[in-house]
Order: C-alpha cells, then structure tokens, then sequence
C-alpha cells in the first residue's frame, strides 16, 4: 500500500515539474517573440521617420501631401525605405492628414502604424 503511494506521490511530482517546465517554456518564447516586436517596432519608427520628413518636405513644397510616396525620392528623401520585413510602407492620405505603417509589425494585434493627426505611432 505504502509503495502504490510512494508511486502516486512520485506521479504527482513529476506532473508538477512537466507542467512548470512548459510554463517556463512558454514564456521564454513569449518573451523573445515581445523582444523581436520591440526591435521591429523600433526600426519601423526609425526607418518611418524619413519619410514622415519627407511628406513634410512635400507638403512645404506643393501645400499637399503626395498620392503616393514614389514622388518623395529622390527629391524629397534619397530613397524609399522599406520595413524591416522588406516590403514597402503603407501609405493612406486622407485630406490634409495621412498614415504610414508597416503591415507585418504588429502590436498589441494590429499594425503598428503612425497617425500624422496624432503625431504617434500606435498598433
């Protein structure tokens, strides 16, 4: 009797120690997944930044943000960039007002994008 307990108790223990190793697990991979947002979101801002300056550049020059951000290079910046996954920006201009944002960069489960009404970026 005492060693089918012995067994259960040993059972139990080790349920308890598989249960904490994939919980640790878990929010290891949770972690690294939060540190590479974090990175990407900072290249966005970072790589978003020139061409903020030069829709700004743009809209001084002709009082108009452009249709579309091909006609910012190479007078306005030198080059388009691109977001960290390499695909282009995306760019919506609405009146006097526009956003930009990387699709593929998310935060908090949508794009992280920036709001020229807001001046800030935001997912």
């Amino acid at each position: 009797m005492r060693a089918i307990r012995r067994r259960q108790a040993g059972d139990a223990q080790l349920i308890g120690l598989i249960v904490v190793a994939v919980l640790l697990a878990a929010g290891y991979v949770a972690l690294d997944f939060y540190g590479e947002g974090e990175k990407y979101m900072t290249m966005t801002e970072a790589r978003g930044l020139q061409i903020i300056q030069g829709l700004t550049k743009h809209k001084l020059a002709s009082n108009a943000y452009p249709d579309s951000m091909t006609k910012l290079a190479p007078k306005f910046i030198p080059a388009l960039p691109t977001c960290p996954a390499g695909e282009p920006f995306s760019y919506a201009r609405s009146g006097a007002e526009f956003t930009l944002g990387c699709d593929k960069v998310i935060f908090k489960l949508n794009p992280y994008r920036y709001d020229s009404r807001t001046k800030a970026w935001s997912g």
